[in-house]
């Protein structure tokens, strides 16, 4: 089995399907899915614990198994458990020992680890878990020391921890696998030769299922060797694969979704960043560690004052949309008023303006039958004159009753025009350009345009039109096929068109 040796290493593996960026976003899409079930993976993390602590015999290995479930779980809790095996027997009390002082630092009391480090009365830690314990230790306390001389202090400590280590490490590759794996990748990253430790971490990483922690350690590993070798778009495809298996083992003490958090706020994915960070908070408030949260609420509190400014601004734009909407509304809705009122007065003035139309219609038919009257009468009574001269002995009956006629028609001709005034221009409009009919000077009609005079006010018998006019029935039907013949479109309809055109005066 492996040693759960909390070491940063990388994990190496190459994506053949898909590009990097899109890999990083399914798996941030993964991720996204995950933590809406964070809290299900915790408690399940949480009856995992709990049916530990239900087993009995409660044996010092039972302990030591709870304490180091709790680790990255609860650190008050875990403390509690380790402090329990203070007294047990070896190799229990040392690996309880080891495991007691990482969770001291990694809660940022670096002084007491330091100080319990060097506690006369501790076990020993002369192998390779217990000086890597050691020198992460040191190296957090070289990190976050604000004395100089401090720093110094600690950076060689760090420094004799991480040879004694390495000492270690190579006397057990004779007996490990894993051993030789660890050795040879610490030393690639003494030389920055990050492509040969990034190979020896693959195969080491061969050897743990995602499921496990440790998975979620090596992954944050990879990252850092990766953000050493320039290549952030792995960078952050290992953060997030870190952050996957860290919720769905329910851990609370998480290295990883902070990071991955502040990666998508400088990338302006608020939301996400949003998310992230609140359950990155949540857990490092559950975790209960110093510098967890400290780490979680700096980056915390800018995306939560960006993310709050950015929800007052949508606020606003959607107070301001919904303001203009019910203006728009407002304004709707009068309209729609506006123009039902004058929808209604327009249906007024049609119905008033229709009973018009049929007034002057009708007022116009009564003006037409008395024009027709009124023609019947005047050239009956030219008849009737003609015939008394004649028989009173006049010389030139025909003359005079061509200059009678001459009358008669130029009083037509007036009376005709003066209802309707284009009708001259408008007969002409139906008839092709050479068929067309302009009057002679001093005339206002023509033969023809009398003919179709007659025919628009609704006399269409050529004998009726004849009557009228003193000519015979046959002058008039050439007179109406001539004008057919020469209309423009169907000469069929072309009397109904003349009986359309025109406007009263």
């Amino acid at each position: 089995m492996f040693k759960r040796l909390f070491i940063i290493g990388p994990l190496f593996v190459v994506s053949v399907a898909a590009s990097a960026m899109s890999t990083v976003d399914s798996l941030l899409n993964v991720l996204d899915a995950e933590v809406v079930q964070s809290k299900d993976y915790i408690a399940r993390h949480q009856t995992y614990i709990d049916s530990l602590c239900a087993l009995r015999p409660m044996t010092p290995e039972l302990r030591l198994s709870i304490a180091r479930e709790y680790q990255h779980f609860q650190a008050d809790s875990s403390r509690a458990w380790y402090l329990s095996l203070e007294n047990a027997q070896e190799p229990i009390r040392t690996q309880a020992y080891i495991g007691f002082v990482s969770l001291v630092a990694s809660t940022g009391h670096y002084s007491n680890a330091i100080a319990l480090l060097n506690k006369p009365t501790n076990p020993a830690i002369s192998c390779a878990e217990g000086y890597k314990m050691a020198w992460l230790l040191f190296s957090d306390a070289a990190a976050n020391a604000q004395v100089p001389i401090f720093q110094e202090e600690a950076k060689i400590s760090a420094q004799l921890y991480y040879d004694s280590m390495m000492v270690a490490l190579e006397a057990e590759k004779e007996y490990s696998e894993e051993s030789a794996l660890w050795y040879a990748s610490y030393r690639a990253q003494e030389k920055n030769d990050w492509t040969e430790a990034i190979r020896n971490n693959t195969a080491l990483l061969n050897r743990v299922t995602p499921s496990d922690h440790l998975y979620a350690i090596l992954a944050y590993g990879q990252a850092m060797l990766y953000e050493q070798a320039g290549n952030k778009e792995k960078r952050l495809e290992w953060l997030v694969r870190s952050a996957i298996t860290d919720v769905r083992c329910g851990i609370t003490d998480n290295g990883s979704s902070w990071i991955v958090a502040q990666d998508c706020f400088d990338a302006g994915d608020l939301q996400r960043a949003y998310r992230l960070i609140d359950y990155s908070l949540t857990n490092a408030t559950f975790f209960n560690a110093p510098t967890r949260f400290i780490q979680t609420f700096t980056p915390g509190h800018l995306i939560a004052s960006r993310y709050e400014y950015e929800l007052q601004r949508y606020s606003i734009r959607m107070t301001i949309a919904l303001i203009l909407l019910a203006i728009a509304l407002i304004a709707m809705i009068i309209t729609v008023i506006y123009g039902l009122r004058q929808n209604k007065q327009l249906k007024l003035l049609n119905k008033q303006l229709s009973a018009m139309n049929t007034q002057l219609k009708n007022a116009n038919k009564v003006k037409e039958q008395y024009i027709c009257r009124y023609l019947e009468v005047y050239s009956d009574y030219i008849r009737r004159l003609t015939t008394t001269a004649r028989k009173a002995g006049e010389k030139d009956p025909a003359g005079f009753m061509d200059r009678e006629m001459e009358n008669f028609y130029r009083s037509f001709d007036d009376t005709f025009l003066s209802l309707y005034g284009t009708f001259v221009q408008d007969f002409n409009a139906l008839l092709k350009p050479e068929a067309r009919i302009t009057p002679k000077p001093g005339e206002r009609m023509t033969v023809e345009m009398r003919i179709f005079a007659l025919i628009l006010l609704g006399i269409t018998s050529s004998a009726k039109i004849a009557e009228l006019l003193c000519y015979s029935p046959n002058t008039i039907s050439n007179y109406r096929v001539k004008m057919k013949n020469g209309c423009i479109g169907d000469r069929d309809s072309f009397e109904q068109r003349v009986q359309s055109i025109g406007t009263l005066a």
